[in-house]
């Protein structure tokens, strides 16, 4: 099992960042059957104990199963995978693992892995933390339009990645979510309501933003002198 990932992997990156992220792992053999703990963005919610400010948080036992390319779990009826192992530059995840459609990409799942382009299937609907992290030959992602979550550092130090379309389900891409992707050309924001958190973009010198003209990222994007009408 995995250490901790300490804070340093993304404050190196962004200075403003703060908080920490878990990874997960299991043992390397086929279908074999761990388990640990740690709450994964799907399901904070169904975990979550009394709700205002003194909310707490309960942690539950997880299984991860391995095949011969993924670490995953299966958690209210969606796969979670928590790792990728398959040693290919051009991957092409499944949108279903044993039965179930896979939902999220999980904590640190792709991390520094020597992967050229990544396809998501549609049925994503969050992109966990660092789950791309220092993937330094990432050129090509896709985001699919079930997409509701990015969090934070998720595509830190992905330095090759020049283009990047964020559709228009998405409803919080978290701090430092891109820092680092210094050959980021152009990305398209295509929500009317997507809000600006210190992603890292502010320091990809040659970064236009797109979106629609009225939107909350054309204003904030307007701010930074990085927009053009979508």
């Amino acid at each position: 099992m995995k250490k901790l990932i300490s804070i340093s992997v993304l404050l190196t990156l962004l200075a403003t960042l703060s908080g920490c992220g878990e990874k997960t792992g299991s043992s390397e053999n086929t279908a074999k059957v761990t388990t640990q703990q740690q709450t994964t963005a799907a399901e904070e919610a169904a975990v979550s104990g009394n709700s205002g400010d003194e909310q707490e948080t309960t942690v539950r036992e997880r299984k991860i199963v391995s095949n011969d390319a993924y670490e995953y779990e299966i958690f209210g009826g969606g796969a979670i995978i928590t790792k990728y192992k398959g040693g290919q530059t051009e991957v092409t995840v499944p949108d279903e693992i044993d039965g179930a459609p896979v939902e999220e990409i999980g904590f640190y799942a792709f991390e520094a892995q020597p992967v050229t382009s990544v396809t998501l299937p549609e049925s994503i609907k969050v992109i966990g933390e660092g789950a791309f992290i220092d993937c330094a030959s990432l050129v090509s992602i896709n985001l699919p339009s079930a997409l509701t979550t990015v969090e934070m550092g998720a595509f830190a130090g992905c330095s090759a990645l020049t283009e990047l379309t964020v559709p228009s389900g998405v409803k919080e891409i978290k701090r430092g979510a891109f820092a680092s992707c210094g050959s980021m050309r152009s990305l398209v924001i295509q929500s009317m309501e997507l809000g600006y958190d210190q992603w890292g973009i502010e320091d990809i010198p040659d970064l236009t933003v797109y979106a629609p003209e009225g939107s909350a990222a054309a204003e904030w994007a307007g701010a930074m002198g990085k927009y053009s009408v979508n």
